[in-house]
């Protein structure tokens, strides 16, 4: 996700600096808003009992996370979670997050698994029940299936990202039975291509994205 513009934001919860990894892969929010079909973008709005019917068609469950389709209430997480640069610098275009792109990418997800069952979601904490993150797998025009994933700051270091990402993929190929899945990173975020090399993914190719930044595509299948 890497096109996302917007005044940063203050996160409600402060971390501490350290030397933790990043725990995102990087996907373009214009190939996730590609998949939402025009007439979508213009009505974004989506009643409770949409949502609550459509949250029990993907959803995916570890030990200590779960992830279910957004809903609009979690746009404004969104746009919290991206304000934090060190999490926003592995993401799209390495800014922040506009409250009406939030809002596009919530249509977006419920729009994704009307078309294929399976979209990009709010990763919860169980012992929280908060909402730490974003994953899931998307359907980018063009492409093969995508998984994507991505925490705040403050969860970073748990092993949340491996977690949640080997559960994605462990659902996309025994219960979603796609025959292949594609990720892209950052080439110099090393926490999460080694998640993805550890997963059986192996790098395709490497260059530029749409928006000019290094991008290396991971492909496994």
């Amino acid at each position: 996700m890497r096109d996302m513009q917007a005044s940063l934001m203050k996160s409600p919860l402060r971390c501490p600096a350290s030397s933790k990894q990043s725990a995102t892969t990087r996907l373009r929010a214009s190939k996730i808003l590609g998949c939402l079909p025009s007439r979508q973008l213009v009505n974004l709005r989506m009643t409770h009992a949409q949502q609550s019917n459509d949250n029990k068609n993907y959803h995916l469950e570890t030990k200590r996370l779960f992830v279910r389709p957004f809903i609009a209430a979690d746009a404004k997480r969104i746009v919290e979670i991206f304000s934090d640069s060190r999490v926003s610098k592995w993401v799209d275009n390495s800014t922040a997050m506009s409250d009406e792109q939030a809002r596009r990418w919530v249509a977006a997800s419920f729009a994704s698994i009307q078309k294929h069952g399976t979209c990009a979601g709010a990763i919860i904490e169980k012992s929280t029940k908060r909402m730490i993150g974003w994953g899931g797998i998307v359907h980018p025009q063009g492409t093969s299936p995508e998984i994507i994933y991505g925490l705040e700051f403050c969860a970073w270091g748990n092993g949340y990202g491996r977690e949640i990402a080997t559960k994605i993929v462990d659902d996309g190929l025994s219960i979603r039975q796609f025959t292949r899945l594609r990720a892209t990173v950052d080439p110099e975020n090393a926490a999460s291509i080694k998640i993805l090399k550890s997963l059986g993914f192996e790098l395709i190719s490497s260059g530029l994205d749409e928006s000019g930044l290094p991008t290396d595509v991971y492909r496994l299948g």
